[in-house]
């Protein structure tokens, strides 16, 4: 008659009946390694059927019965402020043992499952149920061994992960010059854009190609970073490069300083500031019918159209009256224009707005109150 089987306590714990047990169970839940008490308490075959649970839950379960609670730090936000890749680190210690993962994801919520997939990865050794929406990349680093492996899918977004982070984390790591980026080519029809981008490291150069610019840049980002986790370079050959870059930046500065120090800059003569003076002078005392209307006029009515107005007055005054879009949007995202009167001194006037009419309606209305207040009576 067969015998029948007997449950062994594993630290307060009963495992599943299984045949052909392995020497290590007969050991303490304690005693044993993480990753080997990891591989008895969730067998090859169980982990693969929890898809309905997170991987963050799914690692609280793996480290709650040690007594270990998994701490999640945000460390980088990079990318567009409408694109955002989070990036977290997920990390405990066991025995004295460091363990640490890096996800980075598209929210907070994904990079921290992403963290806590590659982990369980790294200690079981079994691939955790991927069930999010969105793009996740993970990178990982056991027992302090530093190593970086990207772990993606099969579409083009989660083979990359993202190359462009990555890679300025190595550069930040190694105490490197960050990447340049350069744009070297752009063929094809509209509809059908090819765009090449170079990037460079030192003296190091790798270029990608794609449909839109940023693609091309995560190509030719992931070739550098290739290039550089599969051929290390040489510590006193990294040394002597940067030494020769400080040195041709500090060559370039010293012949900028050499050219100013040269160049002749007129000063204010005597008979220039008299010229000045002169013509606020004949301004303040001007009557024309446009500039004594402006020191009536609110410059805070919305329905006075200052372009208009700007351009009447200089009109009436024998200046020109020009305008600058600048391309560079403010912080906030609006747009920007300088207005340039030509009196004597120049004067520059600055405005902003939704758009770029906004924006010059805004210098114009800037302008205006600088005339209002040069010719108060």
């Amino acid at each position: 008659m067969e015998k029948p089987h007997t449950e062994e306590q594993i630290g307060g714990f009963a495992p599943r009946r299984r045949s052909g047990r392995s020497k290590t169970q007969n050991l303490s839940f304690e005693e044993l390694s993480l990753e080997d008490a990891m591989k008895i308490q969730y067998p090859q075959q169980e982990i693969p059927s929890m898809a309905m649970k997170t991987p963050v839950s799914i690692l609280q379960e793996l480290l709650s019965r040690r007594g270990i609670t998994p701490s999640y730090e945000l460390v980088q936000i990079e990318g567009a402020i409408h694109e955002p890749t989070f990036r977290y680190r997920v990390s405990f210690n066991d025995k004295d043992v460091p363990f640490t993962a890096m996800g980075a994801g598209r929210s907070k919520k994904e990079a921290k499952h992403a963290a806590a997939k590659a982990l369980i990865d790294k200690m079981t050794g079994v691939v955790v149920p991927d069930h999010s929406s969105g793009n996740m990349t993970q990178t990982v680093s056991a027992n302090g061994d530093g190593e970086s492996t990207p772990i993606g899918g099969n579409n083009y977004d989660e083979v990359l992960g993202n190359p462009i982070g990555l890679l300025q984390e190595m550069c930040m790591a190694r105490r490197w010059p960050p990447p340049t980026y350069e744009t070297e080519m752009e063929v094809g029809l509209p509809h059908e854009r090819q765009f090449t981008i170079a990037c460079t490291i030192l003296k190091y150069r790798e270029t990608g190609k794609g449909k839109s610019k940023k693609i091309a840049k995560r190509m030719a980002a992931h070739k550098m970073w290739t290039r550089l986790q599969e051929n290390p370079l040489d510590p006193n050959q990294i040394n002597q490069i940067v030494d020769e870059n400080v040195n041709e930046e500090n060559r370039v500065v010293l012949n900028r300083y050499a050219d100013l120090k040269e160049a002749h800059i007129q000063v204010l003569t005597d008979a220039y500031s008299h010229k000045v003076a002169q013509f606020h002078k004949t301004l303040k005392a001007s009557t024309g019918e446009k500039l004594s209307k402006l020191q009536t006029t609110c410059l805070n009515n919305k329905d006075v159209n200052f372009v208009q107005f700007l351009e009447e007055i200089a009109a009436e005054h024998h200046f020109e009256v020009t305008y600058v879009d600048i391309e560079e949007k403010t912080y906030s995202g609006r747009f920007q224009c300088l207005v340039q009167l030509s009196t004597l001194p120049v004067a520059v006037c600055h405005g902003s707005g939704a758009t770029s009419k906004e924006a010059q309606s805004s210098a114009a209305r800037n302008a205006l109150e600088y005339l209002k207040i040069m010719t108060i009576k």
